[in-house]
């Protein structure tokens, strides 16, 4: 979910983060991460501790991986992320741990139910 926010302009995917190990992830954009967080919250006002902020959120998005703990809810909110739903609203998700703020985009999942499909590969061809 890190691309369309952190890399935006790499929509060739040509990022090296596509071919390194996700354990390495944090060592190679940890700092870069944070520092464009706490630009952001700075901007905002949103945190007395920009640069600390922005450092704490890129150690909890590195590895850039979505784990999942099986037998429980799959859930992928603010507060949460422990597999995701197809219905989850990940940009809402996401957008405010950047920020440090609420970011409501209006998105139910029913806006998208007819984009999803009951079976693999869930997502139908528009």
């Amino acid at each position: 979910m890190m691309w369309p926010i952190f890399w935006s302009d790499d929509a060739q995917f040509t990022n090296p983060a596509n071919t390194r190990h996700p354990s390495e992830d944090f060592d190679a954009d940890g700092k870069y991460i944070g520092d464009l967080i706490a630009a952001a919250v700075a901007a905002s006002g949103t945190s007395d501790d920009p640069q600390g902020y922005g450092q704490i959120v890129a150690r909890e998005l590195f590895p850039d991986v979505l784990s999942y703990v099986v037998g429980t809810p799959a859930a992928y909110s603010f507060a949460v992320r422990n597999g995701r739903m197809l219905a989850d609203n990940a940009p809402e998700a996401m957008l405010p741990l950047v920020v440090n703020t609420a970011v409501p985009s209006g998105l139910t999942p029913s806006v998208s139910k007819h984009l999803r499909g009951r079976g693999f590969p869930y997502v139908m061809a528009v």
